[in-house]
């Protein structure tokens, strides 16, 4: 079974498991007013945000259905990451992938079960992005 390539950060391809997206854009700009007293509105940019979400994220890479980075690569990359990273990603199964240049935004994960056993932990975790 082949499981399409959907999103890769730092180059590093991401575990589909479970895994949601939603995307938002922000505009950002202002007002200014003309010597003639009427006022005009500009736009300086407009900004996409991702949220990513997984449910059972293993915390061993291992343990993803795809063999994909998971939960530890991401939390790793949370702690260490200060500048922009690349973020490819596929919204559209008919288009290439897209590079962004994104900023972490927010991380949380919540632990939903601790596997003795194989010592793999499964979380929920939500990433938020925004582009650089």
């Amino acid at each position: 079974m082949t499981i399409l390539s959907f999103l890769s950060l730092d180059n590093q391809e991401i575990t589909e498991q479970g895994r949601s997206i939603s995307v938002s854009t922000e505009q950002s700009g202002g007002a200014i007013e003309l010597d003639s007293g009427t006022s005009r509105r500009y736009i300086k940019t407009n900004k996409r945000s991702f949220t990513i979400k997984w449910e059972w994220m293993p915390s061993i890479d291992a343990h993803a259905v795809d063999n994909r980075k998971s939960r530890n690569y991401l939390k790793n990359l949370v702690l260490t990451t200060k500048n922009k990273i690349l973020m490819s990603i596929k919204l559209d199964h008919n288009q290439n992938a897209e590079n962004i240049y994104i900023y972490i935004k927010d991380y949380s994960e919540n632990l939903i079960r601790r596997a003795v056993q194989d010592g793999c932990d499964y979380y929920s975790v939500t990433l938020t992005v925004e582009e650089a």
